[in-house]
Parts: C-alpha cells; sequence; structure tokens
C-alpha cells in the first residue's frame, strides 16, 4: 500500500462510523497498538517523530499517570485526537484492549491512519483465517465475549483493511525513516501550523466563535492564532506593582530607579506600573534606551510626544543638522512640561554617557510633577541620578514554580505538573535562578514533549551551563534555549541582528527579508508564507520573541521584538559565524574576507567609509539606522555588489538613487520608505526579481512605464498625492499581493488604471479605492468580487453621491479580513463576512448598525464621522453581541446622545473602549462594570459636563467600574483634538 490516505468510506459491511464531539480536545494524535508486540520499535519511534513536528500525541506508557482511571483516560484521549494511527502487528488481535479502541477510533471521524507492521491488509480482511485465527479462537473458545461483540471487532479490522496506509518489515525496512514519514504525511494533512488544531480551537473558544465559523476557518486563521491576546503570565507583579506606585506617590522621590540584573522582569515591571498610572498624567512618554543612546534623539522623541514637532516647522531636520541647539529644543521641552503632570519613563539606561544631568538635558522639569522612571543594570546609574532605588527583587519559589508551569504545563488542566515530573521540573527551576526570561524560554522549549528522558537531558544541559563562574547564567541558558531549535529557526533568529535594540518589527516586512535571503524554501502559491507565518509562530511559542497587533494607517499590523538579552544573543550568533558587521568593524579590520551576509550601518558614518569597507559578496546593506545623517550614496557603491539580495534606505536623506543599483539583478527587497527621493529611476527595470518595493512620497507619473517588467514583484507601497491616479502599468504585475497606494478608478482613461484592469491581478490581497466620480456599483461589485484572495480592503466614496449601496457581490471575498468604508451605507448582509477581524466605517449610514454585533470574528470596530446618529443601536449591548471584539472606537459622532446598556454576556472580550469628541453624549448606559476584560476606557472631548462629573476619578460611575474592575483605566480629563 502507498502513503497517500484515500478518500475514507463512510461506512463499510454496516460498520457505520458516528460523529462525537469534544468540548476540550487534549490530543492531536493517538497510537493505537500492542505493547509487546512493536512499543520499543515503531511505537515509540512514531511517538518521538510526532512530537517533534509539534503534535502532542497519546501512547499509553507515556501519558498514563499513576492513579489514572485507564478506560476513562484512554476514551478521553481517543474522542480528543485529530489524528487516529493502528499499528496492526501479529499479536494485535490477542488484545482485547486493542480491538476496543479500534472500534471506539473508527467511531470518531478523526484522520485514521493503519501502518501494517509484519502483516498484511489481507489478514485483516479476513480475521477468521491467517495470523489473527487463533486469537479470534480464543476470544470464542472462552466465551468471554458475546457474539456481537466478536463481530465488531472483526468489522473493524475489514473495514481498516480498506484504508490506505503503510506497511512495514521489522527485518527490511528502516523504522526511523517509516516513522518520519508517517509523521511528514500527518503534519501535510492535518495542517502545517505547529499544534494546529489545539490552538485553533482554544482561540476560538476564547474570542466565543460559534461552531459554524470555527468550521469555516481558513489558513489566515491559523497563522493568527498566536496573535490572539494570550496570557502574559503575570506572576508575583501585582505586589511589585504596588510597592513602586507607593513610591511614585512619595512627593519626595522624583526619580525612582529599578535596579536588577538582565531578564528579572524589570521592564515587564515598568510596564505594568506606567499602564496603571498613565491616565493621571498630563504627558506620559515611554523611551526605550539603546546601549550607546543619543541626547539628540532622546530630545527628538520627547519633542513628538509632546507635539512640539507638529509646532514647530522641519523640527526634526534641524535637530539633526544642529540649526537648533540641544539646549534650545531642551528648553523648549522644559517649557512645555512645566507645570504639568509628567510621567517619563527610561526603560535600560546602560550609562550616562556625559557628566552633566541627563534629566537637566532633556529639559524634564525639577519639580514633583515631573516623575521619572527608569530601569537599568548598572546601580551607579540609579546613583549619579540621585534616584530613589527599588531593587528588582527576583521570584520566589512557588512563584518561579508557577511561572514554569504556566509554559511547560500550559496544555494541562489548571496548568498543573503530572506528578511524575514535578521531581525534574523542580531541578529545571532551580536551575534559571528564578529569573523569568530564563523560566520561560526554558519552559517553552519543553511544552512539547512529555519524555522524562528530554527533560532529563535539558537539565543537564543546564547544570554544565552553570558550571562556569565567569559566565553570565542567564545568557548561557538563552543558547541552550537556541541551540535545540531546528537549522532553519536558527538562521531565522540570528537574522534580528539586522535590527536595532527595542526595535518594533513588521512582521511582513520581516518575511520578505527572510525570503530574500532565501531562508524560505520557494513554494507555490500561499506555502511560503504559511510556512514563514508558522516559523514566526513557532519563535514565539519558545519565548524567543513577542508577537502583538497594533493599528498602522487604517490597518491591523502584526510586528515581533525579541527581548534585549535575546537581541544580544542574535547578535553574538551572527559575529560567531561572521554573517552580520558594522561599517566601523570593517574599517578597522585589514581585511573584511569572511563576511558574508549583513552590513549595518549603527553611527553617523562617512559615504566613504561605506564605499571602502563592503566586500563585494554581501547580501544585505540596511542604512536606514543613520536616519537624517546620510543624504548621498556614492553612485558606483552598487556596482560590483551583484549579489545583493536586501536593500534598505528607509528614512535616509538621500534624494537620488544612484543607476548601479540596476547592477543588482538578484536583489529581492528595496525599502526606500521615508527618503526624500522623488522620482524613481529607469534602473529599476533591471530588478527582475524584486518582491518589495516600498516608494517614498512621489507623484505616479515618476512610475517608470518600464516597471511593468517587475514581473515578480509581490509588494507595492506609495503615499502618492491625492490628485494622482494609478498608471496603468501597475495593472500588468499580475504576481503583486499587496497595492498599498490609494487608486482612483474613476475615469475612463487608456493612461491610467481602469477597474477592469483589476480581473488580471487576481493575487491581490490589499487594495486601496477611491471613487471621485458615479461608476456602476453592480460593475464594481462584479469586478472586485473576481479578487477572491482579498485580505485587506479600503474604498472611500469621494463621488458626492450620499450612501451608495455597497455592492453585494463582495461578499465572494470570503477571506477578507479587514474593510475600511467611507461614505457608504452599511449592508445588511455584512454579517455574512465571517472572517472580518477588522471594520472601519467613516461617515456611513448608521440604519444597519445593529447588524454589526452579529459578526462572529469582529476583533476592532471603529466608527467615525456621524452626523445623524442620535443614539446607538440597543442592539449593541445585547448578551452575546460582539462575541469577539476587544477594541471600538466612537470618533465625531456630532450628535450622539446616549450609549446603550451593556447586558451581561455583551462585549465579553472588550479590551479598549474610545469615545472621542462625541460632545452631545448625556448618558452612559449601564454596563461598562460589566466587562471584566476592560483595559481601557477613554472620553476625550466627549459628555456634557454631567457625564463627565460623574466618569472623573471619584464619580459615583467611575467608582461603580472600579470597584468592578480595579485594573481598568478611565481618562478623560484632557480634549485632544
Amino acid at each position: 500500500m502507498g502513503s497517500s490516505y484515500s478518500s475514507q468510506r463512510d461506512s463499510f459491511s454496516g460498520f457505520e462510523r458516528e460523529t462525537f464531539t469534544v468540548s476540550n480536545k487534549l490530543y492531536d494524535a493517538f497510537i493505537n497498538h500492542r505493547g509487546p508486540d512493536v512499543k520499543g520499535t515503531v511505537a515509540f519511534a512514531l511517538y518521538d517523530s510526532l512530537e517533534e513536528k509539534g503534535f502532542w500525541t497519546f501512547l499509553d506508557d507515556q501519558e498514563l499517570q499513576l492513579g489514572d482511571l485507564i478506560e476513562s483516560v484512554i476514551d478521553k484521549a481517543i474522542y480528543s485526537s485529530k489524528v487516529q494511527i493502528a499499528i496492526f502487528s501479529p499479536g494485535y488481535a490477542h488484545s482485547p484492549w486493542c480491538l476496543n479502541e479500534l472500534v471506539d477510533m473508527l467511531k470518531t471521524k478523526a484522520l485514521f491512519i493503519p501502518v501494517f507492521c509484519d502483516v498484511k491488509p489481507s489478514d485483516l480482511r479476513y480475521p477468521h483465517k491467517g495470523v489473527y485465527k487463533d486469537a479470534f479462537a480464543k476470544h470464542e473458545e472462552k466465551g468471554r465475549f458475546s457474539k456481537k461483540k466478536i463481530r465488531e471487532w472483526k468489522e473493524a479490522l475489514r473495514y481498516s483493511s480498506y484504508i490506505s496506509g503503510h506497511e512495514f518489515s521489522t527485518s527490511n525496512d528502516n523504522v526511523e525513516i517509516l516513522c518520519s514519514k508517517i509523521a511528514s504525511a500527518v503534519q501535510q494533512k492535518v495542517g502545517k501550523t505547529k499544534d494546529f488544531p489545539r490552538y485553533v480551537e482554544i482561540a476560538n473558544h476564547e474570542i466565543g466563535l460559534h461552531a459554524e465559523a470555527a468550521a469555516t476557518s481558513t489558513s489566515v486563521q491559523v497563522k493568527k492564532s498566536s496573535l490572539l491576546p494570550r496570557d502574559s503570565h503575570p506572576v508575583g507583579i501585582d505586589s511589585k506593582v504596588e510597592e513602586m506606585v507607593d513610591l511614585l506617590e512619595d512627593p519626595k522621590n522624583k526619580v525612582i530607579a529599578v535596579v536588577g540584573m538582565g531578564g528579572s522582569g524589570k521592564t515587564f515591571l515598568l510596564q505594568n506600573v506606567y499602564n496603571a498610572l498613565k491616565s493621571r498624567y498630563h504627558y506620559s512618554i515611554w523611551l526605550s534606551i539603546s546601549r550607546s543612546y543619543s541626547v539628540k534623539n532622546l530630545l527628538h522623541d520627547i519633542a513628538f510626544h509632546t507635539g512640539l514637532e507638529r509646532k514647530i516647522v522641519d523640527l526634526e531636520r534641524k535637530i539633526v543638522d544642529g540649526t537648533i541647539s540641544e539646549e534650545t529644543v531642551a528648553k523648549l521641552i522644559h517649557n512645555c512640561l512645566q507645570g504639568k503632570k509628567c510621567l517619563i519613563v527610561l526603560d535600560d539606561l546602560w550609562t550616562l554617557s556625559t557628566e552633566d544631568n541627563l534629566l537637566d538635558k532633556l529639559g524634564l522639569p525639577a519639580d514633583e510633577d515631573c516623575k521619572v522612571l527608569v530601569s537599568t543594570r548598572n546601580r551607579k546609574v540609579a546613583v549619579d541620578l540621585g534616584a530613589q532605588v527599588y531593587e528588582m527583587k527576583i521570584l520566589s519559589d512557588e512563584e518561579s514554580w508557577s511561572l514554569f508551569c504556566s509554559y511547560a504545563f500550559a496544555k494541562c488542566e489548571g496548568n498543573r505538573a503530572p506528578p511524575h515530573m514535578e521531581e525534574e521540573g523542580w531541578k529545571i527551576v532551580r536551575q534559571c535562578g528564578n529569573l523569568p526570561l530564563a523560566i520561560k524560554t526554558i519552559a517553552a522549549s519543553l511544552a512539547n514533549t512529555t519524555l522524562l528522558s528530554k527533560w532529563e537531558s535539558k537539565l543537564r544541559q543546564l547544570e554544565r551551563a552553570a558550571a562556569p563562574i565567569d559566565h553570565d547564567p542567564v545568557m548561557d541558558i538563552l543558547k541552550l534555549s537556541y541551540d535545540s531549535l531546528p537549522e532553519h529557526l536558527k538562521v531565522c533568529f540570528a537574522y534580528f541582528s539586522f535590527f536595532p535594540e527595542d526595535c518594533q518589527i513588521d512582521c511582513e516586512y520581516l518575511i520578505y527579508l527572510w525570503i530574500g535571503e532565501g531562508f524560505i524554501p520557494a513554494g507555490a502559491g500561499e506555502e511560503q508564507w504559511d510556512m514563514a507565518w508558522d516559523w514566526l509562530d513557532q519563535l514565539a511559542q519558545l519565548c524567543l520573541l513577542q508577537l502583538w497587533e497594533a493599528k498602522e494607517e487604517a490597518r491591523l499590523t502584526k510586528y515581533c521584538k525579541v527581548h534585549d538579552l535575546l537581541h544580544d544573543l542574535a547578535i553574538q550568533i551572527s559575529r560567531q559565524n561572521k554573517c552580520a558587521f558594522s561599517v566601523e568593524e570593517a574599517c578597522t579590520h585589514t581585511s573584511a574576507s569572511g563576511w558574508c551576509r549583513i552590513l549595518l550601518a549603527k553611527k553617523d558614518i562617512q559615504v566613504n567609509d561605506i564605499s571602502e569597507s563592503c566586500p563585494t559578496y554581501l547580501r544585505t546593506i540596511s542604512l536606514s539606522q543613520n536616519g537624517w545623517h546620510l543624504n548621498h550614496v556614492p553612485t558606483n557603491l552598487f556596482t560590483s555588489m551583484r549579489g545583493l539580495r536586501v536593500l534598505d534606505l528607509s528614512s535616509t536623506r538621500i534624494s537620488t538613487l544612484p543607476a548601479s543599483v540596476g547592477k543588482m539583478i538578484l536583489l529581492k527587497v528595496l525599502n526606500l520608505r521615508d527618503t526624500q527621493i522623488k522620482e524613481v529611476p529607469e534602473c529599476v527595470k533591471n530588478l527582475k526579481s524584486l518582491l518589495f518595493l516600498a516608494l517614498p512620497v512621489l507623484r505616479s507619473k515618476n512610475l517608470p512605464v518600464l516597471m511593468s517588467e517587475l514581473k515578480c514583484l509581490q509588494h507595492l507601497e506609495s503615499n502618492m498625492f491625492l490628485s494622482d491616479r494609478m498608471p496603468k502599468v501597475i495593472s500588468k504585475l499580475a504576481s503583486l499581493r499587496t497595492l498599498r497606494a490609494e487608486v482612483d478608478l474613476s475615469i475612463e482613461d487608456d493612461e491610467f488604471m481602469r477597474l477592469e484592469d483589476l480581473i488580471n491581478m487576481t493575487q491581490l490581497q490589499e487594495l486601496w479605492l477611491r471613487f471621485n466620480h458615479h461608476m456602476e456599483m453592480r460593475k464594481i461589485g462584479r469586478i472586485l468580487a473576481q479578487l477572491v484572495n482579498m485580505r485587506r480592503l479600503l474604498i472611500r466614496n469621494d463621488t458626492g453621491i450620499e450612501f451608495p449601496r455597497f455592492p453585494k457581490k463582495i461578499r465572494a471575498m470570503k477571506l477578507l479580513e479587514s474593510l475600511a468604508l467611507t461614505s457608504f451605507a452599511v449592508p445588511r448582509w455584512i454579517c455574512d463576512l465571517a472572517n472580518l477581524r477588522e471594520l472601519e466605517l467613516t461617515g456611513c449610514d448608521c440604519s444597519n448598525y445593529p447588524e454589526l454585533q452579529r459578526m462572529p470574528n469582529l476583533v476592532r470596530l471603529e466608527l467615525y464621522e456621524n452626523k445623524k446618529c442620535i443614539e446607538l443601536p440597543k442592539a449593541f449591548g445585547k448578551s452575546g453581541g460582539f462575541p469577539s471584539l476587544r477594541f471600538l472606537t466612537i470618533n465625531y459622532f456630532s450628535i450622539l446622545e446616549e450609549l446603550p446598556e451593556l447586558e451581561e454576556g455583551a462585549m465579553v472580550f472588550l479590551e479598549e473602549f474610545r469615545l472621542w469628541n462625541c460632545m452631545k453624549v448625556k448618558k452612559v448606559g449601564e454596563g461598562l462594570e460589566r466587562l471584566k476584560r476592560l483595559k481601557e476606557f477613554k472620553y476625550y472631548g466627549s459628555g456634557t459636563n454631567e457625564v463627565r462629573e460623574v466618569l472623573k476619578e471619584g464619580g459615583e460611575y467611575w467608582s461603580k467600574i472600579i470597584g468592578n474592575n480595579p485594573h481598568v483605566t478611565i481618562q478623560g480629563q484632557y480634549i485632544l483634538r
């Protein structure tokens, strides 16, 4: 028999497969076998292969614990598994246990895989003769089992013989190859994403998806599972936050420094304090300090957060150019902050680079209204700042054990450790020194295995790592987590050295970089992207990076970042492998031979240094960290760099791109975002391998016609002027996935893109459209409906026609996740877009608003600029409504007077509610106090005086909300327009 699994019949010889539902999936795979025949060979090897692929597998010796009710545990495992594997061996039929399990397995609708070990399918087909003849004779002879039971067993064997599986000979075949082959087939059949079945179900359960919606989920939702809000396991944090708040409320303490070793949780503590208190301050500013920080850059960041950058023309350029001195900027900041309550966080301050007082150089007032929080590993920094020192306490033993269990045993009920694993678990925790980062990474690396031998091996590694006295214990532990990664994930992790410390990385851009570097194997369609998202997900599950979503340019964007210690590890690995270096390093080496991949220019460099120090075999150059310091690139810089795959010049001041760029025919990623370039040179036409092109603000006429030759281009981004039209040539880019530039399709003109041209762009997943002139909605719907791969769609109606009906055929976009509409009538059928996670409605008719609460997967809802809505529909507060909603914004509803009452069970997952610029609201409906997950309620510029009185701190409704949910932040003191 071959290894492909043919469609399984619904019945065979009257043996019906029944449907069983299980409320809580516990296992991915169940292995049915007879121990004396195969346990020490095929069963254990198959168990290991499946576990390595990320499938949590039930094998009785591995999963049954002392005191378990055997039948109950096995039944639960069978009916919870997505994959059922039966290993048929010569002695299989002698075991009534095996036969009963087989019957139960075939009653589920799980994927069934038979493995014929030293037997043939025909032996199962005719169990009354051949190898199973004696076994059934004994069952019948003893009279222990009824004729009905024996007949059921035989039917189950016959049924199994007709299902395609694997034949195996223990004397002739390699057991490891067989098991690896089966595990790979399971992964391909069930899903590529690690722990795919369980994470999807848990995520669907947590956000309240209906069974119908979950059943229609696609791979797009799967790769987002890791991005759904997940418990961050804040063990032992509450008491520390209370201590910090007490210190802040003491008027004598202007500066408070949290001092502790790397990985002890300093930043996490400050984040919790900052989030808890920021609503009490006029300005709350978080600054991540790099190891070699610049006062100039910090001044710019503070000026941005205080709004000074908007008030002073070209302030950023003036700061960089020195046309405005640091002292002047500091004085402007001081005047802005003086007399106002401020909370400033300086996270991860390593040293003080000047003898002068850093706080004075940043313009921070010296009065008690300005509070400064600092985290540092260096006690001298705290002393030099004159700070009140808060010693970062390590976790207690019990807290450490709780944190460890929350990651290592996340799949177990109550995160409780199985009794037989507690001893080894405690030993591992003690080796981690009660440090949160070390505990999390080690626990996460063990989460997918229940083999005690692997835990013992990890403990021995930890003990060896702890032996050298002069080593950093946390770094050694992190290195162990890295060493246990498969090779493809090691390369991806090391690539984080490409980014600066504390950088928030756009995951989509990161994946383009990985593809450009050749890390992701080539695949058809979405295969590469599915694999890349899976790898990101795996790194996040192993606590080697953080993943989250945030609103960016009218869309939910996925971001990731690594802890500063993990970033240090990535740099260390890159240096050891000679794959990343800086211009400064290259200039100090007599020869740059051996360096093979990445050039990072981090300081205020001279352009000549770049051209003189670059090896010709570079694959990646990033000059973006120089920002405004870099204003031109030598014309011959790229002449010899024909192997370059990634060129990132974003956020620099360069105004022209040298023609030598056209020589880099292997270039995959070209990032010119936020540069001063006004025209794309013709040489870009030669970059036939280009996948990603990000352009600055420019007019569409400067997009060269020959761009049509960029047949591989998948991402095109340009903030074009609104008066511009999209050149027709863009419609010839058949591989384009993302067109992140507003496309006006109103006028019929052969020079520019027309609506009909979109038909050729079937791979599009993101599109921004604008209509200035009347177009038939049916035609729009008919054409857009053919873009079946669409994930994100923005459409703006600028025709002057009030609330045209949104075309019904858009429902064909089954994968649509994000929709933004301006000046349309909200269709009643909008809830049919079951995959939609994000909806933004600007100036839209509100008559069908009640339908929105029925959308099962909607995570973010933003409603803007409505002049006709006096009260929101009562359906918004209906129990069971908005089952997945986490973020709600209502902004510029000029005559809105009333918010609906929220019933128990409405919006149960809501985290942020923003009511902005709704001045006439005179009634805030009851029920906000029922939102147990609510973290922020902001009512900037909203509400009558009476409403603001009951919502202000200490007010009647404020007290009611805080009384039921003490962790929520209620902020409305300041009107921000």
